[in-house]
């Protein structure tokens, strides 16, 4: 999700004060916005519907047979 956004995640953090080196994922911008929130839970929408869709597909060649 991160490769098709153009974003980063992960990344040095920091927990109860301790800084984390964690790796980057992805590359691209690791300042992210409210716009990329939302392009995020519409790429989540349409890869839910793909697989709702392939489910419907399977189970009805199963029933066929």
């Amino acid at each position: 999700m991160a490769g098709e956004l153009g974003i980063r995640l992960s990344g040095p953090r920091i927990y109860d004060g301790v800084e984390v080196a964690e790796r980057w994922v992805g590359e691209g911008r690791n300042e992210l916005t409210a716009h990329d929130v939302r392009a995020a839970l519409d790429l989540y929408r349409a890869a839910c519907g793909l697989q709702i869709a392939a489910l419907i597909v399977l189970v009805t060649i199963s029933l066929m047979f």
